[in-house]
């Protein structure tokens, strides 16, 4: 029950509170020996929302309150998806928690409700985008517009694979090769993959956290080193990162070539998130600056050889791994960000001589190819060098958009 009771007070929090699941995961059960399954089914709740939300109106007749509805999904999904606890304490432990919330008297709906509840038994919808809606717990309005951009079959094949739960890192490579790196984990008995950026696929454990808290390694995704790698630094250039935090791509430049990076954003703890980064990595030739990435800085103008553009968007393409992003997510919000996108690239075009590299964590169009597309039309003297939009594949790779833009030769 304890562990149930957890979740639910966790879930509570983000519902109710808007609080982030991993920093409200954080505060109350980092460390605790029930963490893992605690962990498990906040974020299973939270990935299972949209098809959890289709269950809840199949099986009451009236939306029951927000503090009853998110006990029943929690009660459902640990129903449906986790084979440990049985069925009677699942039952048995939300009733008593409906009542320890001042719900006594709907505690014979809970226990009714999830004593009849039967996920098998709940047909999908006839509609095809409804259908995929619910089987891949994506809201509608994304499934309906990634079937217009990449096509259904297409859409139904990467909202399907499965959950990546190996870490990508890489060597720091200022005290390790990607070889020695690996000589280390074999002697170890650490088991890894190589991936295509130049970093490892490893299961997460006390030997690499030991390493990374040393600095030897850090924790990066293979889609985030592209996005550095796609800079192409040569030494002696100078380098603008314009929406830095935490400083990961950065640093890593840093240790690319030999070049001078100031690296900016907006608000003083992101600033301090840099600091922190560079100096575990004892990182070198970054100068850390305040610059709101939206506006104009007239300071900058052509001072830098190359940008990075790593742009505020919706996330969509890591929701894997920030499991409330949809709760919140919407095509109105995308759009919104667009123009702020938009505005950012602008400004960088000013600051650069040579490069921008344009990035995102997400997977629409809106937030990507028509940013870039616009820009080099109202933009001339710049041009498309070459662009990918990847999508999940269920073996570690996020979606995830770069493109290249080049500065015309006068």
């Amino acid at each position: 029950m304890n562990d149930l009771l957890m979740a639910f007070e966790v879930l509570l929090a983000i519902y109710k509170d808007g609080a982030y699941s991993n920093l409200e995961l954080n505060k109350r059960v980092n460390g605790a020996s029930n963490q893992a399954i605690i962990t498990r089914l906040v974020y299973g709740v939270l990935q299972k929302d949209v098809q959890l939300e289709y269950y809840l109106a199949k099986v009451t007749n009236k939306r029951p309150s927000k503090t009853v509805a998110i006990l029943l999904k929690l009660g459902m999904y640990t129903l449906t998806y986790i084979n440990s606890i049985p069925r009677y304490a699942v039952v048995d432990s939300l009733v008593t928690i409906c009542e320890k919330y001042g719900k006594r008297q709907l505690k014979g709906f809970v226990n009714s409700t999830l004593k009849n509840f039967d996920a098998g038994q709940i047909s999908l919808p006839n509609d095809r985008f409804e259908a995929l809606s619910v089987e891949t717990s994506v809201p509608l309005w994304l499934v309906k517009a990634y079937s217009k951009q990449y096509g259904f079959d297409r859409t139904k094949e990467f909202l399907s694979v499965d959950t990546f739960t190996k870490e990508h890192i890489r060597p720091n490579l200022k005290w390790l090769t990607l070889e020695q790196l690996k000589d280390k984990l074999e002697a170890q008995n650490i088991e890894y993959i190589q991936s295509v950026a130049g970093g490892l696929f490893v299961d997460n454990d006390a030997y690499i956290k030991s390493l990374n808290e040393k600095g030897l390694i850090t924790f990066q995704s293979m889609t985030s080193m592209l996005a550095a790698q796609a800079m192409e630094e040569k030494d002696g250039e100078s380098i603008l990162d314009l929406c830095s935090a935490p400083g990961g791509k950065a640093v890593y430049m840093s240790g690319l070539a030999d070049v001078t990076i100031t690296a900016c954003d907006i608000h003083e703890h992101r600033l301090q998130l840099i600091r922190d980064y560079i100096n575990r990595m004892d990182a070198e030739n970054i100068i850390v600056e305040y610059n709101d990435a939206s506006v104009f800085n007239s300071g900058f103008v052509n001072k830098f050889d190359k940008t990075l553009c790593d742009v505020p968007c919706s996330g969509l393409g890591v929701v894997g791994k920030k499991a409330d992003i949809y709760l919140t997510a919407s095509l109105e919000k995308c759009q919104q960000l667009a123009a702020l996108q938009y505005e950012i690239l602008c400004n960088a075009s000013k600051y650069t001589k040579k490069r921008i590299v344009y990035s995102t964590c997400t997977t629409l169009r809106e937030e990507n190819y028509n940013i870039v597309g616009r820009f080099v039309k109202e933009n001339p003297d710049w041009q498309v060098v070459r662009s990918q939009q990847y999508l999940p594949d269920g073996k570690g790779q996020d979606g995830f958009f770069i493109a290249v833009l080049g500065k015309k030769s006068l």
